[in-house]
This record gives structure tokens, sequence and C-alpha cells, in this order.
């Protein structure tokens, strides 16, 4: 397998896990965002965006030992502080998008759950692109 190949194949590879991962992460994610709204009576973009933070970095630690799994994996705190920079990166972006539906319409019922999808639709694709290719890169 060419260098070109193999790198082709690792991203697959990375890509199938962060899915994985990150649907683990998401449902952790929607309760957490949940019980902040609902329990807490925090805004919805609010909770989702702290909820984000909290399992974003828990879920560092499966990154750094599966998701994206080097033969130097490790604890890095290089890693760790850039993670931490994507969640806040990713995680504004999430509740600018919830924050924006929350003044279109206020978020009751099945909207709750729309704005929440919403919100991550955005936040999952700038957070793998971001982790793959800054944090966790080769």
């Amino acid at each position: 397998m060419t260098p070109a190949e193999q790198e082709t194949s690792s991203t697959a590879k990375a890509g199938v896990r962060y899915f994985l991962a990150s649907l683990v992460a998401l449902v952790i994610d929607y309760l957490a965002t949940l019980f902040l709204h609902h329990g807490l009576g925090l805004a919805l973009s609010v909770a989702a965006g702290l909820s984000l933070l909290v399992v974003g970095l828990i879920f560092y630690f499966v990154h750094e030992f599966w998701t994206f799994r080097r033969s130097t994996s490790a604890l890095s705190v290089r890693r760790l502080v850039a993670n931490l920079v994507v969640l806040v990166i990713s995680g504004a972006l999430r509740v600018a998008v919830i924050f924006a539906l929350e003044i279109w319409r206020a978020p009751e019922g099945i909207w709750v759950t729309l704005y929440f999808l919403a919100g991550v639709a955005c936040s999952f694709t700038a957070n793998f692109v971001l982790n793959r290719f800054v944090v966790f890169r080769d």
C-alpha cells in the first residue's frame, strides 16, 4: 500500500471510529442538555454549550486512546489544550446556531430536539475536522 493509500485508509478508519464515539457522546450530550435546560432552567443554547464542553473534555481521552490512536498515543497536555480550544470553537458555533433559532421561535416540545440537532450538525462537523487535522494530526 502506498503512503497516500495508507493515509486515506487511516482517515477512513478514524472517521468510522469518530462516528461511533460521537454517537455515544451525542446521547450523553443530549441527556445532559435536556437536564440543564428542563431540570435547571438554563436557556437551551447555554445548556447545549455547557454540555458540549463537559462531554467534549471527557471524550478527549476516547479520541486520544481510540478514535485517533497512534503508536505514540499518550496523555498530552498540548493536545488536551488544543482539544479545549476546538471545543470552544465548535461550542460557540453550536450556541450561535441554537441561539439564532431561539430568537426565531421559542424552543418548546419537538423544537428543543430540532434546535439541538441543528447545533450538533454544525459543531460535529467543525469538531471532527479540527480534531482530525489539527489536534490529532499524524
